[in-house]
């Protein structure tokens, strides 16, 4: 038994390092020898219990455009808990595992997924996912113009309300909400990625259209514009 368990740690052990080289292979090692259940709740359990993988390649991993990447994916979010969080800890908490890759889609789906876990898991908040889908990227954009040495003029708590007008199916959030929101962010670094600085009124341009007019179609387009930006941060590493 005590030999069993040191061959299984090693192959463990061994796994990590094959994973960090190369994701599919230290995969195929843990299916191999039936180290995890051969399942994408197998793949993503591995990935929330494991220490040392490197949180890139997890990214990178999850962020394939295969359907069983993509079981992954979901499972990997299924597999957390939002409850009782507010949106931007539960943003943390979702990025805290793993780096966003270098693909504006991948991204895009990735915030798409967690948008829909944290409506799940906190109901009654937000009318529905994309509300949470467009706040997220806006508490992204609020921490990099607040936290970037290069951009002197800073978004305001008035300007991060306006921003956001109109966002949950047409109504607008409790201010005291965004108001919270913001000086949070403000406080404390929304730690992301390195992903440049983005000028406050081309930030500001990409949610609002000429006569404060906001359609969700146009808010998701513009977002993923957003989406593209971090992408090109995130392969500038």
């Amino acid at each position: 038994e005590l030999a069993r368990q040191r061959e299984r740690k090693g192959l463990l052990q061994q796994a990590v390092v094959d994973f960090n080289a190369k994701p599919k292979a230290g995969i195929k090692l843990l299916l191999d020898h039936g180290l995890i259940e051969e399942s994408p709740r197998g793949v993503a359990g591995f990935f929330h219990r494991t220490a040392g993988l490197d949180k890139t390649k997890i990214g990178e991993y999850m962020g394939e455009r295969e359907d069983w990447n993509k079981a992954v994916l979901y499972e990997y979010v299924d597999g957390l808990s939002f409850q009782t969080m507010t949106i931007d800890g539960a943003l943390r908490h979702f990025l805290s595992g793993f780096r966003l890759p270098g693909e504006s889609q991948k991204i895009d789906r990735m915030m798409e997924k967690f948008a829909e876990k944290y409506c799940k898991d906190c109901p009654g908040i937000f009318t529905n996912a994309d509300t949470a889908y467009v706040l997220s990227y806006s508490i992204i954009m609020l921490s990099t113009d607040a936290h970037n040495a290069a951009i002197k003029r800073k978004m305001t708590a008035e300007e991060f309300r306006r921003m956001n007008r109109g966002i949950d199916d047409g109504a607008d959030l409790p201010e005291e909400l965004l108001t919270s929101l913001y000086e949070r962010i403000v406080a404390v670094e929304f730690k992301l990625r390195d992903d440049g600085a983005k000028d406050l009124d081309a930030a500001l341009e990409a949610v609002e259209e000429p006569g404060g007019h906001r359609d969700p179609e146009t808010l998701r387009r513009k977002y993923r514009a957003e989406a593209q930006r971090l992408a090109a941060g995130a392969q500038a590493q």
